[in-house]
């Protein structure tokens, strides 16, 4: 790595913590809410594919040894880089896929030995450096990682380093539905001229199921689902213990029991459904407040199986505004490669933003969610072709070259968190897994197929 690229990865990975809060501004159309954007920050890193530690990578011999293979071939002349004649090319790609790791921004305090902060770069030059990397950074193919799970900002550093060091953008899905959800987004995708999907979802829960209103009591002031749970075990019991409670109080439950009552409506997705009487969110009501069909997920899964897909899928409002810009790229239509698709909330989406969807190639491990997918696109006709596949390790460097010449290219390429749960797995004890369920191998998976197809696509 040139010492110019150095200056540069620390200049602008200073800039992440000041963007990372989101900002907003009201909606009239959803005068109650403000949505959430954050600027993105581009820096430099490098990554390919494999499952390193930082501390496995000898960081201080890095740069030695042979120049590997550029992403944008059209920048090959480097001999006078860090001389100030030509900024750095974007992250380098590793020619040999089978035998190379994606290789993360290591601490940006200190690169062999020196403090970078005494390091001095012009400003100009800097500035240059940087307009250039956001340039080629934002070349299509697009691309777009979402997370829709509660994680902490370590867990998104360790993400960003592995996906040019762009800073999340973060959104809370209560300013797009009924559900109070933080998800953050990743992606070089344009932010001018974005648009919400109409008419728009249901912005409370008594709006998604309105016949309930008249059973709702005062000091129950829900307006939002806080969580999806999928757990079912002993929810009957639960509901049939509480309205003994208060049916036995006539509704004037003292204030520790009122306490009670509503710890568990908001833990356990609990709604009044008749008079004195809770249950369980169903999965109908649920689709609805997420944006999807109805009995988009009811395919002969059990309950419990709808109610975890759901959990774990996009809200597809959110996503669609954030990816409505695609609109007027590619107003005759797309080409997606969709990783771990889940029950299809990007398909979903874009075909809610009216975008033909020219073929799709999605990667999904869960047989149900498959047939979520290939079902919804009978449904809606779907004039291109959906291909299938059960997991992105046949996604070799080969077949992603033979789906390329295939359908002439991809241009958007996203990935839904890569979930232990999503893929069928409980593997929370796994080293890659940590505690909110994010599957680290998976999703290095995604970084090795991004990579290797932003590869190909340059040379075309």
């Amino acid at each position: 790595m040139s010492l110019v690229s150095v200056y540069l990865l620390q200049d602008n990975q200073s800039h992440i913590e000041d963007d990372w809060n989101s900002l907003g501004e009201r909606s009239k159309e959803q005068n109650k809410r403000r949505f959430s954007e954050t600027p993105v920050v581009n820096t430099k890193g490098s990554s390919s594919n494999g499952t390193p530690l930082d501390e496995d990578i000898d960081f201080k011999n890095m740069g030695k040894g042979k120049m590997p293979k550029l992403e944008y071939p059209e920048f090959e002349d480097f001999k006078n880089m860090g001389k100030g004649k030509m900024p750095k090319h974007e992250y380098p790609e590793f020619e040999d896929y089978s035998n190379s790791s994606p290789l993360p921004l290591k601490d940006h305090n200190k690169w062999g030995g020196k403090s970078m902060s005494r390091l001095n770069l012009p400003l100009a030059h800097k500035s240059c450096s940087s307009s250039f990397f956001q340039e080629v950074l934002s070349k299509p193919p697009y691309f777009f990682y979402g997370n829709v799970m509660d994680v902490s900002h370590d867990t998104w550093d360790k993400i960003i380093k592995f996906l040019y060091a762009v800073a999340p953008e973060t959104a809370n899905t209560e300013h797009f539905s009924a559900l109070n959800r933080k998800e953050g987004y990743i992606h070089n995708l344009p932010k001018e001229n974005r648009f919400h999907i109409l008419p728009g979802p249901p912005m409370s829960i008594q709006d998604a199921i309105p016949h309930t209103k008249k059973w709702w009591p005062s000091w129950d002031n829900r307006k939002l689902l806080s969580s999806i749970c999928p757990e079912t075990r002993g929810i009957s019991q639960l509901c049939e213990r509480l309205r003994k409670i208060l049916v036995d109080s006539q509704g004037m439950v003292s204030k520790e029991q009122q306490t009670d009552i509503f710890h568990h409506c908001k833990t356990m997705n609990l709604l009044w459904v008749g008079l004195y009487k809770l249950g369980p969110i169903e999965p109908e009501h649920l689709e609805h407040i997420l944006g999807y069909p109805l009995n988009h997920t009811q395919v002969g899964c059990d309950l419990m199986e709808r109610l975890s897909s759901l959990k774990h899928c996009f809200q597809t409002d959110a996503l669609g505004f954030h990816l409505s810009s695609l609109k007027w790229k590619f107003p005759e239509g797309l080409t997606v490669l969709s990783l771990y698709s889940g029950i299809g909330g990007a398909e979903v989406a874009l075909h809610r933003l009216g975008l033909r969807l020219k073929c799709v190639v999605s990667v999904e491990t869960s047989e149900t969610n498959r047939r979520i997918l290939k079902r919804w696109w009978g449904n809606t006709q779907q004039t291109g072709e959906l291909v299938q596949i059960d997991d992105i390790g046949k996604l070799s460097g080969k077949k992603l070259d033979n789906l390329i010449e295939e359908f002439g290219g991809f241009d958007f390429v996203i990935c839904q968190n890569p979930s232990a749960y999503n893929s069928g797995t409980s593997k929370v004890n796994v080293p890659d897994v940590n505690s909110t369920g994010i599957d680290f191998s998976l999703f290095y998976e995604f970084v090795r197929v991004l990579q290797h197809v932003r590869s190909t696509m340059a040379l075309r």
